[in-house]
């Protein structure tokens, strides 16, 4: 599994991060941001679980994809929100992929949990119209990565058998916390930002990309 010293690495970088964003330090970011998810794809590359080839490239493609898109929301100056909104789109897309793949290889299946479905929708459905009168020229694309992201929330809610396979607590912790974060983002940049807001989103973005890493390989290995 994961190293200590490499947890240690990412969670000390996080907390760094946390730390110039409430102090406004922004443009010192460069140094810690960007590196948190070029992390994640070491600890995958090195990372002793069995992961299969297939299973691995997925999960690096969607983290690589996830870093680029931190990197340009870092610099975005108004220009680079949408570029930045897409790589994150890619991402979650390979996201689903890798998590449908384990749903179908890991047998059998797991249940349709139909009521998680529906409140799912439902949260989103009426974060949409709440959000629908300031979006201006962005609502087609906040509508697309919003659907995209509850869909990643339910690929991982459907891949796993909880009660006997506790890595997916991780996993659905990770999905959840990103759809927290990207909801915190969408607040703050179309509705009105709020105190703390900023420190919300890099806490819980972090957090949310560690469990889905985290789970998963945790997940390959008790099946290795």
């Amino acid at each position: 599994m994961l190293r200590p010293n490499s947890l240690l690495v990412f969670f000390f970088l996080l907390l760094a991060d946390l730390v110039l964003v409430a102090l406004n330090l922004n443009e010192y970011r460069v140094a810690t941001k960007p590196l948190l998810t070029l992390l994640l794809v070491i600890y995958v590359l090195y990372s002793r679980s069995p992961v299969p080839k297939g299973f691995r490239n997925l999960l690096l493609t969607a983290l690589l994809f996830s870093s680029l898109g931190d990197d340009l929301l870092l610099y975005d100056n108004g220009s680079l929100f949408l570029p930045g909104l897409g790589s994150f789109l890619i991402a979650h897309i390979f996201y689903i992929i890798f998590f449908l793949k384990i749903r179908y290889s890991n047998p059998p299946t797991p249940a349709c949990k139909y009521p998680f479905i529906f409140l799912n929708a439902a949260v989103v459905i009426l974060f949409l119209l709440f959000l629908m009168p300031y979006l201006g020229p962005f609502k087609i694309p906040v509508i697309i990565y919003a659907l995209t992201i509850s869909i990643t929330v339910q690929s991982v809610l459907h891949s796993f058998h909880f009660n006997r396979q506790p890595a997916g607590w991780y996993c659905i912790t990770g999905a959840v916390l990103f759809l927290i974060s990207d909801s915190l983002i969408a607040v703050g940049k179309f509705y009105h930002p709020f105190p703390g807001s900023d420190i919300l989103v890099m806490l819980t973005y972090g957090l949310a990309q560690f469990g889905l890493v985290f789970g998963s390989l945790k997940y390959f290995e008790s099946k290795g």
